[in-house]
């Protein structure tokens, strides 16, 4: 994973893995986000934040993060607090805090927000509980999506966490009707990319889901060409697509796995 310059990652892990040492949790289900930003000063509440996931106001040792009442899924929630807490614990030069949904799932450009991020991960979802589930596992969203419901987290966020933790080399697309809107890699060892607004290709599982077809539990060896169009050498790179498809959002989240081919 390419870090922007400027982020302190090892500072904004380090300071939620105080917090998780300070309100003993040793259990996913320990981390009431709520309750320990309350206790750190910072009041939490829902409503109106037009143009943005969520946002923190500082005064003085106190604060209040206001999230978006259009988020409706728990784990979303959970990380926009989450997220709005690292910026209170780790950027008081500041006291305003404004986060769209893209800063929520930055860990490349802006160094603050990488850090908030980074910060809430590892809150959410701290290593030493984490671990043992992402380390030596094969590549699954059905492991992610138990990691979800576990930690309480959203399936994207988990995913993010299980790419970088993972010992095998994958690689994480969301795409939005039919259109990669983002993508995350953890060290891009094959030097592989995908371009923004690049079409789904139809022969992909996400291009199956967009067309209708249940692709739910598949995992399918797809070419490289599928996801890479302008791979080097296509043929040497075996790669292993799942993908989950949201209906309602008509969004898909897939990953993939990648290994040199045999």
């Amino acid at each position: 994973m390419t870090v922007p310059p400027g982020s302190n990652l090892l500072k904004a892990q380090g300071a939620a893995y105080q917090i998780t040492q300070c309100y003993c949790i040793h259990e996913p289900g320990q981390v009431c986000i709520e309750d320990i930003a309350m206790d750190r000063g910072v009041f939490v509440a829902s409503g109106s934040v037009d143009g943005c996931e969520a946002r923190l106001v500082r005064k003085g040792r106190k604060g209040v993060i206001r999230v978006s009442a259009r988020i409706d899924e728990i784990g979303r929630r959970r990380f926009a607090i989450a997220h709005e807490l690292g910026h209170w614990e780790l950027h008081d030069a500041s006291q305003w805090f404004v986060c769209s949904a893209a800063d929520l799932r930055d860990y490349k450009k802006s160094p603050l927000e990488t850090e908030a991020n980074a910060f809430a991960s590892e809150l959410l979802m701290p290593t030493h509980l984490v671990r043992p589930l992402c380390e030596t596992t094969e590549p699954s969203l059905q492991t992610i999506s138990d990691m979800a419901e576990k930690f309480q987290v959203s399936l994207t966020a988990a995913a993010i966490r299980f790419v970088l933790l993972n010992k095998h080399e994958c690689v994480l697309v969301f795409s939005k009707d039919g259109e990669v809107r983002w993508w995350f890699d953890k060290k891009r060892r094959h030097g592989l990319w995908i371009n923004s607004r690049q079409p789904v290709d139809p022969r992909s599982l996400a291009g199956c889901a967009y067309a209708g077809e249940d692709v739910a539990g598949v995992c399918e060896q797809v070419p490289t060409d599928v996801w890479f169009p302008a791979a080097d050498e296509p043929k040497a790179i075996e790669g292993f697509e799942q993908t989950a498809y949201s209906p309602r959002y008509r969004t898909a989240l897939t990953l993939l796995s990648l290994d040199d081919a045999g």
